[in-house]
């Protein structure tokens, strides 16, 4: 276990425009088909109000059956720029009750968006880790769902 908690930065160029990419969080119909780290892990949005202030819960279905869930608030949002938001595991998830932040800006590079996600407040370096392999799955989603969309 590490002593201060652990900031995370993940990040990934997807070949299209900030707009689009951004439009991928607004609501929750959108968010479904994507934020995820796995193909094989769906997720439901029990609440999602895409605006500062607003709350999101979301549960995940895991191959084994579990079901964990995550929930918070949105801080900050700045269109096709920045979304910064609350993140907090739930009973009986390990990390549950530990406030994170989770924030993704996106910035222009070259043809496409570079997202960057920056996860703080994650109390461990196995933590770390998860949520790094989370995150990565998490944009690969969303460059193949984007792609599709673009291709339609």
């Amino acid at each position: 276990m590490t002593k201060a908690p652990i900031p995370l930065v993940v990040r990934r160029i997807i070949e299209a425009p900030r707009e689009r990419l951004f439009s991928a969080f607004t609501n929750s119909e959108t968010l479904t088909c994507w934020f995820t780290p796995s193909p094989d892990i769906s997720v439901e949005a029990l609440e999602y109000e895409f605006a500062p202030g607003g709350r999101f819960h979301l549960r995940y279905e895991m191959p084994d059956g579990r079901k964990p869930c995550v929930a918070g608030v949105f801080k900050e949002i700045e269109p096709s720029r920045l979304i910064v938001m609350t993140w907090e595991w739930q009973a009986p998830d390990p990390l549950e009750n530990v406030p994170m932040v989770v924030t993704f800006r996106f910035l222009n590079a070259g043809i496409g968006t570079e997202v960057v996600v920056v996860h703080e407040g994650i109390p461990s370096d196995q933590a770390c880790t998860i949520h790094a392999e989370g995150w990565e799955g998490t944009l690969t989603i969303l460059g193949n769902f984007i792609h599709r969309e673009i291709e339609q």
